[in-house]
């Protein structure tokens, strides 16, 4: 498919309201809005994986052709595991972008079920000609600060640092904090040796107050964009349900990914794959943090630990193969998903308590917050311990794959 073909320049941003109990669903739309500047890639529009747990498609609506697809994971779809929601229902706000469609189109929102299966949750049609133009985006009023151009956003991994809980006063230390992030983030593999193929930016959106909300602690801050430990019940989960404000204050400069870094020194962080990544700025594992999370969201990295304490009631259903490229059911154990990494002789399952398979990659037991049913590749890897300053062979395959997708160069 030829980009210009189906797609202006531009980018068509749809707010939606995504709600519902652990036994149903409902997304509903709340606005569109067109912005200036598409980011995203143009070469791969529909790409065939499955990655997520929702998938966005748009359709040209004359001709029923497929012209964009994305698959991604969302802040309801984490709240209907807790125990929460078998009594509560929530709302949640969501944010889908795609370029700017030259003709009408279908939008579609899917939930992947069991066995890849697909239900639909959301449609509606759209023509991008009766499209209001975005509000002056936060973005551009606080000044956007270029820290890595390696080329057109195009062909680029884009990324956003957006600060919560940095005052006015504050705005050197959030760019010296960016500046570390980056430093962090690009002495791992493959962040390191595909650097090239970056662009970073940050944008400093004042808040009212410094730090940002510790329910626990009764510490409540007024921040731009509502970043707070306590998610989902987890003392250390740190994220926000101000999607539209982040999208608002992203709006006007391009982006693949948006990393949200927390004023704060208290252990914790998050990420929902194709949403966000958060983490904090001052811990002293904020390096590990930063470089973790970034794996969820980006690359959508599963956590491969399973000893630690969370809020999910069987996060992943026992008998179903995660779509998730680094943790696995082990279904079929002659049909790992990274067989071909494995080396001749290596047992599947692989005994983690023999030394001699510990530098290897193998299909070890614990995984996805499971000490049983699910398996990891390695020992150990970013994804499971702060230990590890490295991705595992998997994980670091899954990454440079996001990224060549991308910056395919």
């Amino acid at each position: 498919m030829v980009f210009e073909e189906y797609f202006a320049e531009g980018m068509l941003r749809l707010d939606v309201i995504h709600s519902g109990t652990a036994s149903e669903e409902e997304i509903s739309y709340r606005r569109a809005v067109t912005e200036p500047v598409w980011g995203g890639p143009r070469l791969t529009l529909v790409p065939p994986d499955n990655a997520g747990e929702y998938v966005l498609e748009v359709r040209d609506e004359e001709s029923g052709a497929l012209i964009y697809r994305k698959g991604f994971n969302t802040l309801f779809g984490e709240w209907r595991t807790t125990t929460t929601i078998q009594t509560t229902r929530k709302a949640f706000e969501e944010t889908y972008e795609f370029p700017l469609p030259k003709r009408a189109v279908k939008i579609g929102v899917s939930r992947r079920a069991e066995a890849g299966a697909e239900r639909l949750v959301f449609e509606m049609s759209i023509d991008p000609g009766a499209v209001s133009r975005g509000d002056a985006p936060s973005g551009s009023k606080a000044g956007v600060h270029e820290l890595i151009i390696n080329g057109k956003p195009e062909n680029r991994v884009d990324l956003v640092i957006l600060g919560d809980g940095y005052t006015e006063a504050e705005a050197e230390k959030f760019i010296g904090d960016c500046r570390h992030v980056i430093g962090a983030l690009f002495a791992v593999e493959p962040f390191a040796s595909m650097r090239d193929r970056f662009n970073v930016r940050a944008v400093h959106v004042p808040s009212a107050e410094s730090g940002v909300d510790e329910p626990r602690k009764e510490i409540f801050r007024d921040t731009a964009f509502g970043l707070s430990f306590n998610t989902f019940g987890s003392e250390r989960y740190c994220l926000t349900e101000d999607v539209w404000a982040i999208h608002d204050a992203a709006s006007s400069i391009p982006h693949d990914a948006i990393l949200l870094m927390a004023n704060g020194s208290r252990y914790g962080g998050g990420a929902i794959f194709n949403l966000y990544t958060a983490f904090v700025s001052d811990n002293e594992y904020d390096d590990y943090l930063c470089v973790h999370e970034f794996g969820h969201g980006f690359a959508g990295l599963a956590d491969e630990y399973y000893s630690s304490q969370v809020s999910y009631n069987e996060f992943y259903p026992r008998g179903v193969e995660p779509w998730e490229p680094n943790i696995t059911a082990l279904l079929d154990a002659s049909r790992l998903k990274w067989g071909d990494l494995v080396e001749p002789g290596t047992p599947v399952p692989t005994p983690g308590g023999d030394a001699r398979y510990h530098e290897r990659l193998g299909a070890f037991e614990g995984a996805g917050y499971a000490a049983k049913g699910l398996y990891r590749p390695a020992v150990d890897c970013k994804m499971f311990s702060k230990a590890n300053r490295e991705f595992c062979g998997v994980c670091r395959r899954a990454v440079a794959d996001a990224i060549r997708f991308y910056a395919p160069e």
